[in-house]
């Protein structure tokens, strides 16, 4: 099912912020030189660097480019599979629900779905995000008959998806909640952002400390990924939950994260599990 229309205003907004993204993606500045900023940082601070960084940053860059070149594809369907629960997915900062269209097609061949792109503003409140993917929520339950939903949340997306789990009623109504890079605990990378987010998301931010303060769900099942190698949300600090499952790998950048197999694979572990 699809959302609500979006005002010509806001439509305007989210493609020049799109365009902009996209021209940093094709050129390199992302992710080379974050990538190359996190080594150096490293070694200043006699920090070892994981394995192969080359090779994660141009891996991370064909990512960035393909994932880019997807963005059209959010306008489609990305997938219409039955599984035991709607899999609803939440883009990052600055990006759109065609980000999940790898990850979108191996979870159909898992069985898993249908699988449901939320958009919101990422320049706005994390909490007015929440609010809407609250209504979505409600909607996707009457229309589908499901008494619960999957919600999986890439960067600033499982920030939202968290804060509407934790705080407003969520817990319940989502069986499981996986973000993959999201920035927990913040990130100093949003100092540089547009928007409610560059304060949000940053360290030790008044919603940052809202969020860790609030009662662990007790209900919804939450799984955190993150790459070591991930030069947005850096290091333990950044990407984790007390008390969250966790799987951490060493050789990912952050939009690779949505584009590799063997994420997939754990994502479809914890879809799959039985309560």
């Amino acid at each position: 099912m699809r959302q609500k229309r979006h005002s010509s205003a806001h439509l305007a907004w989210r493609g020049a912020i799109a365009l902009a993204s996209d021209l940093l993606m094709a050129s390199g500045v992302y992710p080379l030189v974050p990538h190359a900023a996190m080594m150096v940082s490293r070694w200043r601070r006699q920090r070892p660097s994981p394995p192969n960084q080359l090779r994660v940053a141009l891996r991370e860059w064909g990512a960035a480019v393909a994932l880019s070149a997807a963005r059209p594809l959010g306008f489609l369907p990305l997938s219409s599979a039955r599984g035991p629960r709607p899999v609803i997915v939440l883009h990052g900062y600055a990006m759109n629900r065609g980000n999940f269209v790898v990850l979108a097609r191996r979870l159909a061949r898992a069985g898993l779905g249908p699988v449901l792109g939320f958009e919101y503003w990422s320049l706005g409140r994390t909490r007015n995000a929440a609010l809407r993917l609250a209504e979505y929520v409600e909607e996707v339950r009457a229309a589908t008959g499901a008494a619960e939903v999957d919600l999986i949340g890439h960067s600033m997306g499982g920030v939202v998806a968290r804060y509407y789990v934790t705080l407003l009623g969520g817990d319940g109504k989502v069986a499981n909640l996986i973000t993959l890079g999201s920035p927990h605990a913040g990130t100093d990378v949003s100092a540089i952002g547009l928007g409610a987010p560059a304060k949000e998301l940053f360290f030790n931010s008044t919603m940052l400390q809202r969020l860790e303060a609030a009662p662990r769900p007790t209900h919804t099942r939450v799984t955190v990924i993150w790459s070591r190698s991930d030069c947005l949300v850096p290091g333990a600090t950044n990407a984790r939950i007390a008390g969250a499952d966790e799987v951490l790998f060493d050789d990912l950048g952050h939009l690779s994260l949505l584009t590799d197999r063997r994420v997939a694979a754990e994502v479809v572990a914890r879809l799959q599990r039985l309560r």
